[in-house]
């Protein structure tokens, strides 16, 4: 720089400049400190942290899909490459918690890769991170070495936290034990490949008491209730229910769930406030029928969608249809599962006739099983009815392939709709 030039970023405020090197990782942002005395410690205040694992890898042809490290064309073993990146990140990460100013922090990402070959796999680093205090935690750790994780306990009592999100690819489930549990301003939680028992489930509620959305998934689950009162949005996505679940959350506004019944059942009551609900059902192979009592929790439902992926898991829906109360509210259903709905289409009748202000019926339907030549199963006299009107029909391919299903199953599947719609607007085929 010439006697003349002026270095006018240097001159500017320091919040000035942790601002602009908050826009970097946290590896460019420690670079900085080269620049001048000015810089040397400038980089310590910025309240974000943002470290992964790529970010130390020597190779330069490497990329980063789903926040997992891929090497293109290393010319050296993979392995030893993805762990000598590990042993650099883990190092990076311990200097900048010793190193940086004592303030507060806003945001935390890490994403953390241990190969097969590694001997021990520890995120004990993140109590580090907990201590100073971040409002927000966005973790993805990948475990390719066949134990199991510790999970550090601090960070679940980080009274500052309003976001934590901790995303767990493992060979084996990672369990979060019962540990003491201080959230009170948690707002939003995200859980994924982790295995969570009856006294942990219990400590969270009691000690998250904001907690209003909560996301599980790829998750085994032995607990017997999730019960809020200030829960608005929950989401369990392809979780394993070791357990009979009850779920009763009076505020909770959408209910998402994919799941895999290994014992027990579900039953959801206490929620009025419910508006959309999602509820797909799996059946692990198995001699223990599940006792599903849903209609109870769904009763004021404006779009509900209901996907069984066995016959017995219909049979045991059908049960709980005494318990089925008028859907006032509801304007949109889906139904769809592994079974004959051209054949059997009681389920179906019963919530159409427990829909009186319904406008819009979807039918996922299973080609090969929709086309067995059976005889039109006889609804019962106490569900003989017909709907008014129904605005629109959608018949999708539960593959969810464009284009599958036959005419000949859209003609049948008609046919059987006007036994029990009066009139129906509009007919799409998808």
């Amino acid at each position: 720089m010439n006697n003349d030039e002026v270095d006018r970023i240097s001159s500017l405020p320091d919040d000035a400049l942790t601002h602009i090197l908050s826009k970097l990782c946290t590896k460019e942002a420690v670079q900085t400190c080269v620049l001048s005395k000015r810089w040397k410690y400038t980089w310590a205040s910025v309240p974000i942290l943002n470290i992964k694992q790529m970010d130390f890898l020597i190779d330069d042809c490497c990329e980063e899909q789903d926040n997992n490290v891929i090497i293109g064309d290393y010319s050296g073993d993979r392995n030893e490459a993805l762990r000598m990146s590990g042993a650099r990140f883990d190092r990076f990460i311990t200097g900048v918690l010793v190193k940086r100013a004592r303030t507060c922090l806003d945001r935390v990402l890490c994403v953390r890769q241990f190969e097969s070959d590694e001997p021990y796999a520890s995120i004990g680093w993140l109590d580090g991170v907990a201590l100073f205090m971040p409002l927000m935690i966005h973790m993805v750790i990948t475990n390719g070495t066949g134990n199991s994780l510790d999970m550090p306990e601090l960070v679940f009592t980080c009274a500052s936290l309003q976001y934590l999100s901790i995303s767990l690819i493992t060979k084996v489930k990672t369990i979060i034990r019962s540990v003491s549990i201080n959230l009170p301003y948690l707002t939003f939680l995200e859980l994924t490949g982790v295995e969570l028992h009856d006294d942990f489930a219990q400590n969270l509620f009691m000690g998250c008491p904001s907690l209003d959305r909560m996301k599980l998934s790829s998750c085994d689950l032995h607990f017997f209730t999730i019960s809020s009162e200030v829960l608005k949005e929950l989401t369990l996505t392809n979780c394993c229910l070791h357990e009979h679940m009850q779920i009763s959350c009076p505020d909770l506004v959408s209910l998402s769930m994919v799941i895999y019944l290994k014992r027990g059942g579900i039953s959801l009551n206490n929620m009025p406030s419910l508006v959309n609900a999602v509820i797909k059902l799996c059946q692990y192979l198995g001699d223990d029928v599940p006792v599903l009592n849903l209609f109870g929790g769904l009763s004021n439902t404006a779009k509900l969608e209901i996907c069984l992926d066995t016959p017995m898991l219909k049979e045991q829906l059908e049960k709980d249809i005494p318990n089925c109360r008028n859907f006032d509210n509801l304007k949109k259903l889906v139904v769809g599962g592994k079974w004959n709905m051209s054949y059997d289409f009681y389920l179906i009748t019963c919530l159409l006739k427990h829909s009186p202000n319904l406008k819009e019926l979807g039918l996922m339907l299973d080609e090969s099983l929709c086309l067995m030549q059976k005889p039109q199963q006889e609804v019962s006299g106490d569900v003989v009815f017909q709907h008014e009107y129904l605005e629109t029909v959608k018949m999708y391919d539960l593959y969810g392939t464009v284009g599958e299903l036959s005419m000949e199953l859209v003609t049948a599947m008609m046919k059987t709709l006007d036994s029990y719609v009066k009139k129906i607007g509009n007919c799409v085929i998808f």
